[in-house]
């Protein structure tokens, strides 16, 4: 946001930004030229500065601008995108990912807010697309009285698991929370309304918890190439015809939720297996910008200011944002990027 902006301009930076950067979020290039920055073209906004900074990764359209003396920042997730790794590393630059950008206690400080966001808008698009003309159940994901509650299972109690689980919560639907780690599960649990039901996750509670839900949300990030599988095919044809399942996380590969076959996205945002909706959108906080922005730019102003410092200053070490670091020179440097580019190469060697 401009007020962000500002801050790099009163720490000796020069900023470019590119005309209508902000419209989206319902900021203007005159609030922007008064923050201190230039307002330039697209092109000069990839190519008047070294250190480049974008909300999500570049896309094909973009790759031309690309070079090898380039530092960018962006959530990347390139470990799900072989494609976009390769050209990274093709132009030789350095790329830093936020959602890898990580404190010394283990919090992803960059990532919070478009998780919590994203679990939000997991409710929302479920609530909406249950609706019967649209090919859900019919049910209302909200309290009525005289009417049995509706029921979300939520899989995981992260910040996008937790978000979910306390908008379900406020629209009067009945919530379960599975989760693998007891002591973790208890100390969620008090973090929550009473009714929330916490649950050690097993076959056999997914089994008796999937059969009657009407909204299930996947907030965990172990969805890989490599990943069991959890709801397999044999539990999705024991829900209800109409109910919905949102992978959240958005995982790559099989991983845990096994029917997802491919993302999906705002144009045509769900598909049906077995009878059942599935909805896995990538990067769910785009579709409310001027919410995202809000929440996001203050928050990871401060780490970008460091990430700078460290780019333009070899005399300082930022330790979080090296954490980020995914590619640098063009070669991975990432272990989770690495391992999954190994996986993919290793499933290509399959089917040749």
């Amino acid at each position: 946001m401009p007020d962000q902006v500002k801050l790099f301009c009163q720490s000796g930076y020069q900023v470019f930004v590119e005309t209508g950067a902000g419209k989206g979020s319902g900021f203007s290039d005159k609030e922007y030229r008064e923050a201190g920055a230039e307002i330039v073209s697209t092109s000069e906004a990839w190519l008047a500065s070294p250190f480049v900074v974008k909300f999500k990764s570049p896309g094909p359209h973009e790759y031309d601008y690309l070079h090898p003396d380039m530092h960018i920042g962006a959530f990347f997730h390139a470990e799900g995108n072989p494609e976009l790794t390769k050209v990274l590393c093709d132009c030789g630059l350095t790329a830093y990912a936020f959602e890898f950008f990580r404190t010394m206690d283990g919090f992803f400080p960059m990532s919070f807010a478009d998780s919590e966001i994203a679990g939000k808008m997991a409710v929302l698009y479920g609530a909406y697309h249950l609706q019967s003309h649209l090919g859900g159940s019919g049910v209302l994901l909200s309290d009525v009285v005289g009417v049995e509650p509706p029921k979300v299972v939520v899989i995981g109690y992260g910040t996008a698991g937790g978000a979910a689980v306390r908008f379900a919560v406020a629209l009067g639907s009945e919530v379960v929370v599975l989760g693998t780690n007891r002591e973790k599960l208890r100390r969620f649990q008090a973090t929550v309304p009473p009714s929330v039901r916490c649950l050690v996750n097993s076959r056999e509670v997914l089994a008796r918890e999937l059969n009657d839900a009407d909204l299930v949300i996947g907030a965990i990030q172990i969805s890989t190439y490599d990943t069991p599988p959890m709801i397999d095919e044999e539990l999705v044809k024991m829900m209800k015809p109409g109910s919905m399942i949102v992978d959240v996380t958005c995982g790559y590969g099989a991983g845990y939720l096994p029917t997802f076959s491919q993302f999906t996205s705002f144009n045509q945002p769900v598909y049906e297996r077995f009878g059942v909706l599935h909805c896995k959108i990538d990067l769910l906080p785009a579709a409310v910008p001027a919410t995202t922005t809000r929440a996001v730019s203050p928050l990871v102003a401060p780490y970008l200011l460091n990430l700078g410092e460290s780019i333009f200053n070899t005399n300082f070490f930022d330790g979080i944002s090296a954490a980020g670091k995914i590619i640098e020179n063009g070669r991975i440097v990432h272990h989770e990027v690495a391992r999954h580019m190994e996986m993919i190469d290793r499933e290509e060697a399959k089917h040749v």
